[in-house]
This record gives C-alpha cells, structure tokens and sequence, in this order.
C-alpha cells in the first residue's frame, strides 16, 4: 500500500518531462490545473490528493485493460501492471496505491473480473466474408463517397465557408448548406467535419475554420493515394485502447462495443461511443463491410503504403481522360476525375452534383472569376479544348469569347488625392452606370466622356458594380487595408492540456525551491501534517544533541509551534519532537 505522502515524494522524485506526460495523461480538472482557486495545485502533496481523489482514480481505472486492473485488485507484481504504474496508480515495485485498491474493490463493473481468453465470438457467415469482390467493390463505393464528400467540405473551409458557434460546432443552416454542396446528410456534416479535425487536414482558430497544408495537399492528390492517406491518418490517430480492441477483433468489427467492454471493463462510459464513431467512420472510409474489414481494408490499415495505394487503385474506379461540354454550358464528367483535372475544371466551372459522375457548369460568372485569376481568354478557350471528349460547343465559345471582351473593360481605382473613386470605361458603359437607378445613391459626377467620379471608396463602388453585373476591375491599389466586414465571434480560448501542465510542474518546482533548507522542511512538515490527518502511524528519525540520528514510531496528533506531538509506539508514552532536528520521515502504514 502507498498513501499520499509516497505518491508525493514520487512525483517529487520523477523529471519534469515525464511529470508532464503523467499530468496529462491523468486529465485532471481544470480547476486543479488552475494557477488560483481552492483546488488549485500549490505543492506536491496537493497534486497527489488530486490523482488519490475518487474521481480521478476512476477516470484513470477506465482507461487500464482487463490484465492489468486483475494485477491491481490482487496486488500482482509484473508487466502487467506497467499500465498502473504508468499513470501512478502503483509503485514501480508493484506497491498498489491504497485509494486505488479501494476504489477498483468498489466499482461495480469489476466485481467478479477474472482473466482468461477473448470470450467466443460467431463465425461471419460466407456471404460477410472479407475477400469477396462484392464487398470490395462496396468498400470502395462507400469510400469515393466520403472521399468526395470530405474534398467538397475542404473546398468549403478554404472558402471562408464554415464557422464555428461559440457555444461549438456548426448550425443547422450552415449543415445543410454544406450538405448540399457535398452532396450528403445534413447529419453527417458536423461528423465529417470532426473527422477533417481530427486527422489534421483543417484546423480552427478564433471559431473560423481554415485548410491545413496537408489537407490542401491530399485536394490533388490521386484517388488511390487520397484513400490510401485518409485511412492512414485516421488510423494513427485511433486511441490505444481502440487500437487494442481492434486487435482483438481480428477483421470482424461487428461487435466492437461488446469487445471493448471485455478488454476494457471499467471504460463503456466513453469507449463505447468512441468504438461506435470508430466502426461508422470505418464503413464510409471503406475498410468494412458490414462490420467486416475487407481485404482492401487490412492492407489500408498496415504500414506498406506503397501497396495500400496498389490495393486501392485496384478497387477504385477508373478515371476518365475526359468530359462532355454540352450546348446548355453543362459539363458532363462520364466517371470520376483525376483530382488536378476536377481542380483545373472548377477554375473556369462551377461544380452542380458532386458524385461518381459529377455535373459542372460554365457560367459568366465562373468565366470571370478564371481570367481575373490570371487565365487568358486562349488559355481557358485550351482547357476546354483539352478535356472536352467532342469539342468545344458553339454557345460556350461565344460566351467565352463575350466574357473575355467584356471582362475588365470598366477599370475602377481611388482618386489622385486618396479619396474617392475614379471609374474609367467606354462612353456606352458609362453612359449606362451614369443612369442605371441601383446606382444613384453612389452620386456620380462625370468630368469627361469616359470617367466617372465617386466620393465613397473604391471598394464600396467596386462592390456595387459587380452587384449590378457590370465587368468592373478593382485596381490593386485600391483595395482595402483594412477589414470592413463584421469581425467573427471569437470563442474563449484555453490552454491547451500540456501547456497546463507545464505551468503546474514549473510552478511546483518553484516552490519547492524558495530557499536551501525550507524546502525540505516544508516537505517533511506536510508530511507530518498528513499523518496527522489520517492518523497514520509514521517513523521520525531525529537527530540528537550529541549528533546521532535515533528513530521514533510515533502516531502524531498535532504540528505547532514547530513541534510535532504524537503517541510513541513502542513506549506508549506522549512524545514532543522539535521539527528542526527531525530528518526524515518514514510512512508506516
């Protein structure tokens, strides 16, 4: 058995690194973590009732396997106990922690807990197996889905698209709107977008969610190696008690729930729910079927990724070279697209119906927004020409030819002085802005045949005539330095786990060295103040006048006056020790 005065000298006793990992791993609460507050951490001893605290210990019993909460109850030295100690629930030499004995003796879900193999499981019937083509071509359905599912809600992020509540995650207008421009649930948006989190391809800051080079990266990457690298990143970010479960598994997840309340039996109040995420996610990223990994799916999950991309190009569908540009501006894509052409493509169209056959259309507006991105009008007129399976129809020629003539023709720039606009185009353009009724309030005044002037900032005039359809260019000079919409919400920011637990350890240690001797004193004094507490028998080695050290086995009662006062053991007589000679302090509970 160790008490709180063990497990202080402990944590006194382990580098600050190791402290560190041990804090977080341990998740305390926040106000324990706090640099002020009743229950803040200020020594040693506070932060070793923290993990002794009922709560914690079974926060912390919750995430030990069967073998090592069996070790625990019967007080087994081994390897199986490494878990415990790993997280100071046990000495390194198999001493279990007393409050944590009677804790594991007390939970309900451990009562009766005994070792032994994985209970039988049913065998998957012929039709579930995981070799089987039909459940490989399904796996990789289910995969292009997400996969082009995720890629619309990246595009989505890069946008500017996606925002945070502050009370967290998304709202119900924003789900829909994202879930129709992927083409999914509503429901499974927010999911999605965790997923994306989580695996680190998008990152969020300020309630504003932005793309991560690694996400922007898998947007051009082949089909093969999107599949290929989104199951890789899910899977190493699996916790290690999933990873375990998933071991026991064996390939047939269908009853992970059920498995993870036998490897883990103290853990259903949260690895429940994650081993449900865990086997959802697997279906749509393709690595089951039914509950039963495929072929496919085992190599996803090793660590060859050269062949994991073989494994997935052979169950994915074949690219296409091509598309059908259509008389109505529709563009037809007969299969799926190599990634760098979809991106080339949505430089100059818009994307209508995401899928295995996607639908894009050409417009005015996605014309423009190609040749003010730096395209020439030959250029986009080349692309078309490229990817087109029949050519360039005659109504999307002439639209790229009108777009390309009329584009930029209206120039709008600040004036000499730094106030105002200047608008310069032709006498016809003019003449129509000069008249057109949604602009008057902008108060023209016309000082030749070919330029208006304007008293409200450029980019308020751009803005209007870009409303309105007319082919304004906003001089680069004339944009805005600063921001003109409304600032986002921001959400309250808190430090992250391991920067709390640094400021705990470093603060500790400041405080255990104020001084040369304090230290120690104060050290051995909260000891004694322990026992003094829990009535807890200590042995006080003294050091006497003639410079020899004599020990004491006292039950102390009180500290004061820098005397400690307690029943000697052995004498059965009332002792008053002066805490300045004493040396060491023993628990001998």
């Amino acid at each position: 058995m160790t008490t709180t005065a063990d497990l202080a000298a402990r944590l006194r006793a382990m580098p600050d690194d190791d402290l560190e990992r041990l804090i977080v791993a341990r998740e305390l609460p926040t106000a324990v973590l706090g640099e002020t507050g009743p229950q803040s951490v200020a020594d040693f001893f506070d932060l070793a009732e923290a993990f002794r605290a009922d709560a914690a210990v079974d926060a912390a019993i919750e995430r030990l396997p069967r073998r090592t909460l069996v070790a625990l109850r019967d007080g087994a030295a081994g390897p199986d106990l490494a878990p415990a100690i790993a997280l100071a629930l046990a000495a390194e030499d198999g001493r279990v922690d007393d409050a944590v004995a009677a804790r594991v003796a007390a939970h309900p879900d451990l009562v009766g807990l005994t070792g032994g193999p994985v209970p039988a499981r049913p065998a998957a019937s012929a039709a579930e197996t995981a070799g089987s083509t039909t459940a490989r071509t399904t796996g990789a359905e289910h995969a292009f889905a997400t996969m082009t599912m995720l890629a619309e809600l990246l595009r989505a992020v890069d946008d500017g698209g996606v925002r945070e509540l502050v009370k967290g995650g998304i709202g119900s207008p924003l789900a829909r709107a994202l879930a129709e421009r992927s083409g999914a649930d509503p429901d499974v948006v927010p999911g999605r977008l965790d997923l994306l989190e989580r695996i680190r391809f998008t990152s969020t800051a300020d309630g504003a969610w932005s793309l991560t080079d690694d996400g922007l990266e898998w947007l051009t990457t082949p089909w093969a190696g999107r599949w290929a690298g989104l199951v890789a990143r899910w899977h190493e970010w699996l916790d290690p008690a999933v990873g375990e479960v998933i071991a026991v598994a064996d390939g047939d997840w269908r009853d992970l729930v059920s498995l993870g309340r036998w490897a883990y039996p103290a853990g259903a109040r949260w690895l429940d729910a994650v081993l449900l995420d865990v086997g959802g996610t697997a279906a749509a990223l393709g690595v089951t079927v039914d509950g039963v990994v495929t072929d496919t799916g085992r190599v996803l999950l090793g660590d060859d990724r050269a062949a994991a991309e073989r494994a997935a190009e052979a169950d994915l569908p074949a690219t296409v070279e091509g598309v059908y540009l259509q008389h109505d501006l529709t563009v037809i894509a007969p299969g799926p697209l190599a990634p760098a052409d979809d991106a080339e493509l949505r430089t100059v169209a818009d994307l209508e119906a995401p899928g295995l056959a996607a639908r894009y259309r050409v417009s005015e507006d996605s014309l423009r927004r190609a040749l003010r991105s730096g395209s020439s009008r030959q250029q986009v007129v080349d692309l078309f020409g490229r990817i087109g399976l029949t050519g360039v129809p005659q109504p999307l020629s002439y639209l790229v030819d009108q777009v390309a003539a009329r584009d930029g023709s209206i120039v709008v720039d600040r004036q000499s002085g730094g106030v105002g606009t200047v608008v310069r185009g032709t006498a016809d353009q003019l003449d129509l802005i000069g008249v057109d009724a949604e602009l008057r309030q902008l108060a023209w005044e016309r000082p030749d045949l070919t330029t208006l002037v304007s008293r409200y900032p450029a980019h308020v005039v751009h803005a209007a005539l870009e409303d309105q359809r007319y082919p304004a260019v906003l001089q680069p000079g004339a944009r805005p330095e600063t921001r003109h919409e409304p600032p986002g919400r921001r959400r309250a920011v808190g430090r992250s786990p391991e920067a709390a637990a640094r400021g705990v350890v470093e603060r500790l240690r400041l405080t255990t060295q104020r001084g040369d001797a304090e230290p120690e004193q104060e050290w051995l004094g909260r000891q004694i103040d322990l026992a003094v507490r829990g009535r807890t028998p200590i042995r006080v080695v003294v050091r006497m006048p003639d410079g020899s050290e004599r020990p004491f086995s006292i039950v102390p009662t009180s500290v004061a006056a820098g005397r400690i006062r307690g029943k000697d053991i052995a004498a059965d007589v009332e002792r008053t020790l002066p805490l300045s000679l004493v040396v060491s302090v023993d628990s001998e509970a």
